[in-house]
């Protein structure tokens, strides 16, 4: 008798901890994005100065859309990308599995996120492209200034 109320104390109690430890994840996933010392792109010549760097990437989320000439035309490589001041577009993927993207679509956003440069298609030994990626840990919509003139 005593054995069955230990396993069921014991169960609960586990329950009660990955609990804990699934809304304390949920809360980090969810925080705005408050570190004023990072750098913060809006266009590519500062992506290429922060190469393989941690920062934040304003632009507009949308769908990524294929190449139409060229080895790669029409080719989804990936799902999204951002669309940036000088009107560059790099592509974007998650680095968390819950954190969907497809909410952003079309929408200014802020981007906690690693600028990767090297091979984003295929493999060191075969054929591949080198270019610029970022790799999105956070997002968070973004107002429109109206203050441009």
């Amino acid at each position: 008798m005593i054995k069955k109320i230990d396993i069921k104390l014991s169960v609960i109690l586990l329950l009660i901890m990955v609990i804990m430890i699934s809304s304390a994840q949920e809360r980090k996933i969810g925080e705005v994005i408050k570190d004023q010392n990072m750098t913060t792109c809006t266009n590519f010549e500062c992506l290429e100065k922060n190469k393989n760097k941690r920062i934040l990437i304003k632009g507009i989320l949308r769908t990524y859309t294929p190449n139409t000439t060229g080895k790669g035309a029409g080719h989804m490589f990936w799902d999204w990308e951002i669309l940036l001041d000088n009107k560059i577009t790099i592509p974007v993927i998650s680095k968390d599995q819950r954190l969907d993207l497809s909410a952003y679509n079309k929408k200014n956003v802020l981007i906690d996120g690693d600028v990767f440069y090297g091979i984003v298609i295929g493999d060191p030994e075969g054929q591949n492209a080198t270019g610029y990626r970022i790799d999105a840990h956070s997002i968070q919509e973004q107002a429109i200034s109206s203050n441009k003139k």
